[in-house]
Parts: C-alpha cells; sequence; structure tokens
C-alpha cells in the first residue's frame, strides 16, 4: 500500500494525487490541471454522499496533507547525513595530515605504490598571514591602511511599508492584500 499511517487507509483519490506528486514532469499547467481535478474530486460532496461518509474522506485528505507537510524525518535525516558527511572528512583530513607528518619526519617526498603516487608538495596560492590582533574586535589597533572599510546598502520594507501606510505614493511600490490561508486544527 502507499500509506504507511493507517489514518491514511484507503482513498483511491488519495493514491491518485500521490502519483500525480510523484511524477516529475517538465509540463507544470498540465499537472496543475490534473492536481486541481484530483482535489475537486476529493473536496466536493457527492451526492447521495452521508456526511459522515463525505466528513471521513476530507478527514483523510487532511491527514494526507498533514503526512506531506511533516518534513521532521526528512530534517532528521539531512541533519544524520550531514554529521556522518562531517566526520568522514574530519577523519580523512586527520588520516592526510597523518601520513604528511610522517612523510615529513622521515624525510620521504614520494611514495610510488601500484594504484598512488603519494608526493608532498608544497601549497599554492597566496602566502599566509598570522596576525596577533582579533580581527573583528581590535580593528582600532590596525594602520588604517590595513583595514577595507564595507558599505552595505538594503531596502528598508518596513519604512516603505510605514511611507504607503501614511498615504503617501510612491510610484515604485504598493501595498498588497495578505491574501488567505489554510488553518487546520
Amino acid at each position: 500500500m502507499l500509506f504507511d499511517r493507517p489514518e491514511l487507509e484507503s482513498g483511491e483519490e488519495l493514491e491518485q494525487l500521490s502519483r500525480i506528486l510523484e511524477v516529475e514532469t517538465s509540463n507544470n499547467e498540465e499537472r496543475d490541471r490534473a492536481i486541481d481535478e484530483h482535489l475537486t474530486q476529493i473536496i466536493l460532496r457527492r451526492e447521495g454522499e452521508s456526511r459522515k461518509d463525505y466528513g471521513a474522506r476530507v478527514d483523510r485528505f487532511i491527514s494526507y496533507l498533514r503526512f506531506q507537510e511533516d518534513t521532521s524525518y526528512i530534517s532528521a535525516e539531512i541533519n544524520r547525513l550531514n554529521a556522518l558527511k562531517k566526520s568522514r572528512k574530519n577523519l580523512a583530513k586527520r588520516l592526510m595530515n597523518m601520513i604528511l607528518y610522517r612523510l615529513e619526519i622521515s624525510k620521504v617526498n614520494k611514495i610510488e605504490t601500484n594504484k598512488y603516487k603519494i608526493s608532498v608538495v608544497g601549497k599554492g596560492g597566496k602566502q599566509p598571514v598570522e596576525i596577533d590582533y582579533d580581527e573583528a574586535h581590535d580593528l582600532d589597533l590596525f594602520p588604517e591602511e590595513f583595514v577595507k572599510t564595507k558599505i552595505v546598502k538594503t531596502v528598508d520594507r518596513d519604512a516603505i511599508a510605514a511611507y504607503l501606510k501614511a498615504g503617501k505614493p510612491l510610484p515604485w511600490a504598493r501595498l498588497v492584500e495578505r491574501g488567505n490561508r489554510l488553518s487546520i486544527k
């Protein structure tokens, strides 16, 4: 069965909707039209349908929505995989540093095996600079010639909204409706 949760049992409409949602399609209009048709079938009360049956069908649909909306298990899996990724990267880095250390103290610059060629080489790029001051908190200790100044400009949406609410027009901005949302309790 498509669902592992008992409250989502049966309901051919939900299974059809799931199939539509799972199909990757480049034609979003066609997909949206199909979804709209299925939602209409699910939400509208059918001729001769009792209130109890209608309520049960809508309850299944709302449970399905909640199921689709619940992404906490996906977030937990992402966190687990990120932790695993970080752990493996750290382990690989430690092992590489151990190999480099052993090669440097034994004064060996190259090793050739059947599969790999390992060499101790100098790092490229910019010459590293070590600074004794805290770059974030001790800026006043640096001579001005060694400090970059950045100016960041952002749009103040709150000020624009207040200006418009005061009845003053702006040709390039307008207040829009907040819209509606669906509340399910």
